[in-house]
């Protein structure tokens, strides 16, 4: 059977309490919703509050190396990508004035031939 005195919140409501709480004192909390400190503790820990006391999130402690070895992680390989993207950046640049300075070459070349068609025929 269930308990009489047993309240049902809607998560709203819940969310609602737990947002209040960030803010207030859990004295504050209690008495403008009448909820009972102990359940507004297992409210915030249900829905992913972080835990006031200890001032961090208690579902996202247990991961903290791992995240932390992560983002190192993630921040070698970005770096390595971006000396990668530079070189090849580089790479374009030169190609780029080589082609540049070939077709200038090609140009002149051109330019030359003919002007020696036209000695020619004159």
């Amino acid at each position: 059977m269930a308990n009489s005195k047993q309240h049902r919140y809607a998560n709203s409501f819940k969310h609602e309490v737990c947002q209040y709480y960030e803010h207030h004192t859990r004295n504050d909390t209690e008495a403008k919703y009448d909820v009972a400190g102990k359940t507004i503790s297992k409210w915030r820990r249900e829905l992913g509050y972080r835990n006031k006391f200890f001032n961090r999130n208690m579902y996202t402690e247990g991961m903290q190396p791992a995240l932390k070895k992560r983002q190192q992680r993630d921040f070698m390989v970005t770096k390595m990508n971006n000396a990668f993207l530079l070189a090849e950046v580089t790479d374009l640049r030169v190609a780029l004035v080589n082609k540049d300075s070939d077709s200038l070459w090609l140009k002149e070349k051109l330019i030359a031939i003919a002007d020696a068609i036209k000695t020619m025929e004159a």
